[in-house]
């Protein structure tokens, strides 16, 4: 047998399991007096995914991640040898393929005129993991037994982990269920997701379709995964919610479905529950609660000056320049979006319009593939599956217009697979064209060789940022236990894995301060400069680096063995200086610097000018009003002076006996010599 099929069967027979062998040219269906396994290497390959990739801690972990790409390159590795022993790589059609490969391709292509290549070039290769994954289940899935055996995984799955976040909810005083999740946001959309695949196949069965005890389970799956959705208090999850039940109840029951849907609104707002406490908490508590509107318009403007975007994963870097206000606050520009909570939005800052329009370019195929097996399924399983993943689908897809979820690999993977078994079902149905693509490929040594190195680059490409991340967290473990020596040698370790990462090399930076601190010897601060002007060339819109790179100079400038070079080094930091304020053009420290070097080196209107732009933006940065007053005073204008100390004292009392943060301190704080 020839195609992925068969050759991801070998990955089972690597494995010592048994293969079953099923011509997917032919017939994609199986008697369904066949034994529930053997299943094929592709199905356990999926199934192993399917679980792994809810437990990996939110996403945020690297060996977890690291570990489902390597696990996709095996499967996409066993897949490339057969081919070659067949002399043609073959690949199950699909009408989602075309947009699919589009879609990565421009990821892949937005890599050359990223602003971080790095980030850019991982963020592909997430990517280009999804494409394999999706490759794999219209390949593997190849019967209604293989597809009920993954309904009944992921039911499974949503159980464990609603339960989970019930007993975390109810007995271990959690204030959110997040289950294994490390954000609750994210386990509620993988419970609502779960919740609509119980409710779909409740719903649509009838009455002898399935046993007692199967439609008792999947009671049982809906009930346990909406109060875990419940319990995680989830505004957006919500809104998934009720969409996708909506979606769900308009198919089944028509425009009586509504009454239903403002029923549970009116209850929701009625009756006591997490979700409604929390709507009332986050609104008194939380002053950045509700500024996604302020996100989503800063979101359209980057688009409109970026129309190619800016590069996949590099949203939060372009936010230095796009800082906006929260009114009331002390520190107004504190906050920056490190996210759009839209990912269509964000997906069209990062890959431009384009990017957008690939996207639902390729939703629109996939949602009319699912219209046409809703009205041509060959049986009412076969639909009350469909509608249930579609739910799902509908949900995942609602919360993303509202939240990062894409940047969560367990649901995107979860999107993955259930839009790709809607598009499965239609090809078990004989709805869809049963196609293969078949393209020659010939055993050639060159062609071989070519092969193999791109696996082994993709491997490299996967292992980078795990090893490296490795490497500096024994780097920190090190810092903790007071041994710099050994800290820095892991940090040098982990530039030297990913060197194109800024944040190792920011570590190497901060360290090498350290030991200036330490030692006194300013070749410390020299390597430091080194590292963070590495560090600009790299990711040019980060605005802390250059920042860092001035404060290096400064501190260069004080030390007696360059006192030859101070003025050329105390030029280089108002240099530095001048680029953090073309970055991130809102936060008021680099102004204050240049303010004081600009008075050190007698101009004073210059000085002036700089502060006064440093509290236009941040009114209650005390520092910069402090030093206004005292270039009043310098300058003859007295009563200036008296302004600015009596706003001074007005901030401070306004402030009086609140809580603040290190941030917050340092905008608030003042020499007491300097006040009246």
């Amino acid at each position: 047998m020839a195609g992925p099929v068969s050759a991801l069967s070998l990955a089972v027979k690597v494995m010592g399991a048994p293969s079953c062998q099923i011509d997917i040219s032919q017939d994609h269906t199986v008697p369904l007096d066949r034994p529930f396994f053997p299943l094929s290497g592709s199905c356990l390959a999926i199934c192993g995914v399917t679980v792994f990739a809810p437990l990996i801690e939110g996403g945020t972990t690297y060996l977890p991640v690291t570990i489902i790409r390597l696990i996709l390159l095996y499967v996409a590795c066993i897949w490339l040898i057969r081919g070659m022993q067949a002399e043609r790589l073959t690949i199950t059609d699909s009408p989602l393929l075309g947009p699919v490969v589009a879609f990565t391709g421009l990821a892949g292509v937005s890599i050359f005129w990223s602003v971080y290549m790095n980030v850019s070039l991982q963020g592909a290769v997430n990517l280009v993991s999804y494409s394999v994954f999706f490759v794999l289940v219209l390949a593997g899935v190849t019967s209604r037994r293989h597809v009920k055996m993954l309904v009944m995984l992921l039911l499974g799955m949503g159980l464990f982990e609603g339960g989970l976040g019930i007993v975390q909810y109810v007995w271990l005083g959690e204030a959110r269920a997040r289950g294994t999740f490390f954000n609750p946001n994210f386990f509620a959309t993988y419970e609502v997701a779960m919740c609509m695949l119980a409710l779909g196949l409740l719903i649509g069965l009838r009455q002898g379709d399935v046993r007692w005890r199967e439609r008792l389970f999947l009671a049982f799956a809906a009930a346990i995964t909406f109060s875990a959705m419940v319990m995680a208090q989830s505004r957006g999850a919500v809104l998934a919610f009720l969409m996708a039940v909506t979606f769900l109840g308009l198919y089944w029951y028509g425009k009586a479905a509504l009454i239903v849907l403002v029923c549970l609104i009116v209850s929701g707002i009625i009756f006591p529950n997490p979700v409604k406490q929390r709507f009332l908490d986050v609104g008194a508590y939380d002053p950045y609660a509700y500024t996604r509107f302020e996100i989503w318009k800063n979101s359209l403007e980057r688009i409109t000056d970026r129309p190619l975007g800016t590069g996949l994963g590099t949203y939060k870097y372009s936010s230095f320049q796009y800082r906006f206000p929260i009114e009331h606050a002390i520190v107004q520009y504190g906050k920056r979006a490190e996210s759009a909570h839209n990912e269509y939005l964000q997906m069209g800052v990062e890959l431009g319009i384009a990017g957008v329009v690939l996207f639902f370019f390729g939703l629109g195929i996939w949602g009319r593939e699912a219209k046409r097996v809703f009205a041509l399924a060959a049986s009412r399983l076969d639909r009350g599956i469909a509608i249930g993943m579609c739910s799902g689908v509908v949900a995942i897809i609602v919360h993303a217009g509202v939240d990062s979820v894409f940047h969560e690999p367990a649901l995107v993977l979860l999107l993955v697979l259930l839009g790709s078994l809607v598009l499965t079902l239609s090809r078990l149905d004989g709805i869809g064209q049963t196609q293969e693509w078949r393209h020659p490929f010939p055993n050639h040594p060159i062609r071989m060789v070519l092969a193999g190195i791109l696996l082994v680059s993709f491997a490299c490409l996967s292992i980078q940022p795990a090893a490296a991340w490795f490497a500096s967290e024994q780097g920190s473990r090190a810092l903790m236990n007071g041994d710099d020596g050994s800290a820095l040698e892991w940090y040098r370790r982990a530039t030297l894995i990913d060197p194109g990462a800024t944040g190792h090399r920011d570590a190497v930076a901060r360290l090498y301060v350290n030991q200036f601190s330490h030692s006194g010897d300013p070749s410390w601060l020299i390597q430091a400069g080194t590292e963070l002007k590495i560090c600009m060339a790299l990711n040019p819109l980060d605005g802390r680096f250059p920042y860092r790179l001035g404060a290096v100079y400064l501190l260069l400038s004080e030390q007696p063995a360059l006192a030859s070079q101070r003025d050329e080094l105390v030029s280089q930091a108002a240099g530095a200086f001048e680029k953090a304020v073309i970055v991130d053009p809102f936060s008021p420290f680099s102004y204050l610097e240049l303010g004081k070097i600009r008075r050190a080196q007698g101009e004073r209107m210059a000085a002036q000018t700089f502060l006064t732009r440093a509290v236009a933006h941040e009114p209650n940065f005390l520092p910069a009003r402090t030093m206004l007053a005292d270039l009043a005073t310098e300058m003859g204008h007295p009563e200036t002076a008296a302004t600015q100390r009596a706003m001074i004292h007005d901030i401070q009392l306004k402030y009086q006996g609140q809580t603040l943060n290190h941030l917050e301190q340092q905008f608030l704080t003042v020499e007491s010599a300097k006040l009246p």
